[in-house]
């Protein structure tokens, strides 16, 4: 009996949300799980800037089905609502990827107060805000597998990122949370924490004189950490070869955390 046009199909392949997904590691990491499986919900802040990559996976992906969804991540409403449409467009929500976040550099005698609001609003309380609104639902569902893109920085002090770095550390202590209180719904939280990317808010720092030098000569294996690099770790943690994984880090970083 074929379904109504308008009631997901519960045979497609599972769903996931990637957050941040318009351009540099989110984009990489959402092509990445619809090759592997997936359909996925790219949102960005941008509408226009979701749909070009929604397009993306859709040409390069025969038989994948990919949403794009206008999302802002500090606000509640906005993510209830992007929330509710994928999963009326696509079907539950299997996996969650909060990969949104910002770069404000600055230390601690210039870091300003309007700045360290924007990092922490968008790279804490949004990525809080997405996994409780998804949960919702993996909560009934009793399964579901979320990644946090946290960062290095949340492991180990670098100078002149002092709220990057203190809401990547919150990010990690977040995630644990998630991961003990909804452990007994069969939901797994886990971070993933590159060093630095190379991608355009990586380069913020990467492209500054002497930078990259500096940076790769601090990481044992030698260099920065590529998209794909990151995207591997997060296909690992959302399959089920993870399926015992919760509550735990792992460190996308060249070794620069054995430091």
């Amino acid at each position: 009996m074929d379904l109504p046009s308008d009631v997901p199909n519960p045979l497609l392949r599972p769903v996931a949300l990637v957050t941040g997904a318009g351009r540099g590691l989110g984009r990489v990491i959402a092509l990445d799980l619809a090759g592997h499986g997936h359909d996925v919900a790219v949102t960005a802040r941008r509408h226009e800037d979701a749909e070009v990559v929604a397009a993306e996976i859709r040409a390069a992906r025969p038989g994948a089905r990919a949403l794009a969804v206008a999302l802002e991540v500090r606000d509640g409403e906005s993510v209830r609502a992007a929330v509710a449409r994928t999963e009326a467009e696509l079907g539950p929500i299997a996996v969650l990827v909060n990969n949104a976040g910002i770069q404000r550099l600055g230390g601690v005698l210039d870091q300003s107060e309007a700045d360290w609001d924007a990092v922490h609003e968008t790279n804490l309380k949004g990525a809080f805000l997405v996994a409780q609104a998804v949960a919702r639902g993996m909560v009934e569902r009793r399964s579901g597998a979320i990644v946090n893109i946290a960062s290095a920085a949340g492991l180990v002090p670098f100078a002149g990122r002092v709220a990057y770095a203190a809401a990547k550390a919150g990010l990690i202590m977040l995630t644990r949370s998630l991961a003990l209180e909804l452990a007994p719904y069969g939901i797994r939280v886990n971070t993933v924490a590159p060093t630095f990317v190379d991608t355009e808010l990586g380069r913020l720092t990467l492209d500054q004189p002497g930078a990259r030098e500096a940076i790769e000569a601090r990481i044992p294996l030698g260099r920065v950490a590529t998209p794909e690099d990151v995207a591997a770790a997060v296909r690992y943690l959302v399959s089920p070869d993870a399926a015992f994984v919760t509550g735990t880090v792992l460190p996308v970083d060249g070794g620069i955390a054995m430091h």
